[in-house]
């Protein structure tokens, strides 16, 4: 009887229990996330990480200041299990991975690293940082028409000014109507690629490749590298090799680039052959100076 009695109040105890069970661990999250803030704000950073570490169920906001204190004592690994812990908890903060994408960039996981700023830009398309670093790491890589097609979102990079380096032989008017951009301006996409086709147009530049030279917080230096081809082309030993490739079959190729430094180029085929004999040529060059206009000649 008597345990009928209690029984009640035993049944509203375990009821209530797990509610106050997790209202105290609310409350000590809510005071380990105000220590961890203020430790953040001070700049100290071992004792945000020691705060912030807590159980695997803790609030994002928690392993987020864990992840931050971490990235400033250098611990990469650490601090990309933080970012990740929080970003399962909530998946459409676009800070877990943006911040992870630091973490995974000190570790030289590149590709993780771009992964996870194209999945911030996802959650937040106009987040300048995620912008910054992912078209960063596409330079760093060597790809600047992938990096101009993230900083032209947010209107970079700004060029102070530009070079041509080495001085090329071909008159300055032909180089010039080839570059599509100039300082002080953003240098677009569409810009770079123009340029590259005019350069290709012109028939003597096998490669052309940008470089971009931090000049201040905000702008570059655009040096554009030039490799020029001049009379039998590379060097001697190239242009020979290049001439008399075909001499195993009674074929010889005599070129000539850049006649006059007007990107005037011939270029032909002569085959003796008694059963195949032929000649081929071509001759290429610019209208009125221009390099978007080139025309040809066969004969």
């Amino acid at each position: 009887m008597k345990f009928l009695r209690v029984l009640p109040c035993l049944i509203l105890f375990l009821s209530i229990f797990p509610w106050t069970a997790a209202a105290q661990q609310a409350a000590s999250d809510e005071e380990r996330l105000a220590s961890a803030k203020k430790a953040y704000s001070t700049k100290n950073w071992e004792e945000t990480a020691r705060i912030a570490n807590g159980p695997a169920a803790q609030p994002s906001e928690l392993d987020y200041l864990r992840g931050m204190a971490l990235m400033h004592l250098e611990q990469w690994e650490a601090a990309r299990e933080a970012f990740s812990a929080g970003l399962g908890k909530a998946p459409k903060d676009s800070r877990f991975p943006a911040e992870r994408a630091g973490a995974e960039y000190r570790l030289k996981d590149f590709s993780a690293a771009k992964r996870d700023l194209r999945s911030a830009l996802l959650l937040e398309p106009r987040d300048e940082y995620a912008l910054e670093f992912l078209g960063t790491i596409y330079l760093l890589e060597g790809n600047l028409e992938a990096a101009l097609k993230y900083w032209n979102r947010i209107e970079r990079p700004r060029l102070a000014s530009m070079a041509v380096e080495p001085k090329p032989q071909i008159k300055e008017k032909l180089v010039l109507s080839a570059i599509a951009f100039n300082a002080p301006q953003v240098l677009a996409t569409g810009s770079w690629l123009t340029t590259e086709a005019r350069l290709k147009n012109l028939g003597i530049f096998p490669q052309a490749r940008m470089e971009l030279i931090p000049a201040g917080e905000t702008d570059y230096t655009a040096v554009l590298h030039l490799s020029e081809l001049n009379g039998l082309g590379g060097s001697k030993w190239s242009a020979l090799v290049s001439l008399l490739s075909g001499v195993p079959y009674e074929t010889v190729y005599p070129e000539w680039y850049n006649l006059g430094e007007r990107a005037i180029n011939f270029s032909s085929l002569v085959r003796w052959d008694a059963q195949k004999r032929r000649v081929f040529a071509e001759i290429s060059s610019p209208v009125e100076g221009r390099a978007d206009r080139v025309v040809s000649f066969f004969a």
